[in-house]
């Protein structure tokens, strides 16, 4: 695919080439069109094994000529061609603010010189300019990239679960290749009770980090979450086998097995805390999202830092937790007043 790709940029080039006129303007804009293309797919027109034995125009031409007849005799639907105006917007919005004055310059000197006088070269040229631009200030967009994802975990923090979720959706559109961005925003999915969206996001963070223990672990809990539990245990798994020594893994697993064994999923978690005398009424406390916040993890990660907490949990051993006045006192914050 990728070959064709290129064989089909070369046809392109050579079809500009061909296309050069005396009109000094017209072979400017026309050599900028080409450079871009060759920057852009890393092409030379000259290598003979991308080169195809039938020009672009005959290739057309052959099209057309087979496709008149069924033109005719059906209904043509028109696609509307999106203005110049329409395509600068398009390219601004994809642009970090701070580097917004820059691409505009950019693209003013690349419009003087002609880049835009065919109507119908300028959405390929406008792309070929943006990717061109993007990657001259590579490391410059990641920064901007990584601050945004910063603003989001604040937000997280804080609970302002949409506002979180705006500066995932932007560092991902900045820097697509980052798989802390899209675990974090499954993370926020996850607070938002929209599971599916949160295990295809830490899906996506698998493939960019496939050593991301934490992105399994995330993967895990959203698949609980639905009462897949043996797909959330297959992720615990792999998240424990990545990280052997994270008790927070290791607990995860334990329970999912627990909840796959018992048949306990309409108990949310909670092993019927809420039936408890003196206990807070937890019952109506959606556990799976309440632990999505970074806050609440936090607080739960230091409680697992003790090893008896942790044998506790492991062992299924309720009451030597419910014990610990600590646990008392955070169960006690989340219940209903």
């Amino acid at each position: 695919m990728a070959d064709n790709n290129k064989k089909l940029a070369v046809s392109i080039l050579q079809f500009l080439k061909e296309s050069t006129t005396n009109d000094s303007d017209s072979a400017e804009s026309i050599q900028v069109a080409v450079e871009c293309i060759r920057d852009v797919f890393g092409v030379d027109e000259k290598d003979t094994s991308l080169q195809v034995s039938t020009p672009l125009s005959t290739i057309f031409e052959n099209y057309l000529n087979n496709n008149t007849s069924a033109s005719t005799t059906s209904t043509t639907t028109t696609t509307t061609k999106k203005s110049k105006e329409e395509l600068l917007e398009k390219a601004y919005s994809e642009i970090p603010a701070e580097l917004l004055d820059s691409f505009k310059q950019f693209i003013n000197i690349i419009e003087q010189k002609g880049a835009f006088n065919n109507p119908d070269q300028i959405e390929p040229v406008l792309n070929a300019s943006k990717q061109k631009f993007i990657e001259s200030k590579k490391n410059e967009i990641k920064a901007i990239a990584e601050k945004i994802k910063v603003e989001g975990n604040n937000k997280l923090n804080e609970g302002d679960t949409k506002g979180a979720l705006e500066c995932y959706n932007k560092a991902i559109l900045y820097d697509d290749s980052n798989a802390i961005y899209f675990a974090n925003r499954g993370a926020t999915y996850a607070t938002l009770k929209m599971y599916n969206e949160a295990i295809s996001d830490c899906k996506e963070a698998i493939k960019r980090n496939p050593k991301y223990g934490k992105a399994y672990n995330r993967m895990g809990s959203a698949y609980a979450s639905l009462g897949s539990y043996e797909e959330a245990i297959d992720a615990y798994q792999k998240a424990v086998d990545i990280e052997p020594n994270n008790e927070t893994f290791k607990a995860s697993l334990s329970a999912a097995q627990k909840f796959a064994q018992n048949g306990e999923e309409e108990d949310n978690g909670m092993g019927g805390l809420g039936n408890i005398p003196g206990m807070p009424d937890l019952s109506g406390i959606d556990i799976n999202g309440l632990m999505s916040n970074p806050m609440i993890r936090n607080m739960a990660n230091q409680f697992m830092q003790n090893p008896q907490m942790a044998e506790s949990l492991k062992n299924g051993d309720i009451g030597s937790m419910l014990n610990n006045p600590e646990v008392l006192n955070m169960m006690k914050m989340f219940g209903k007043k």
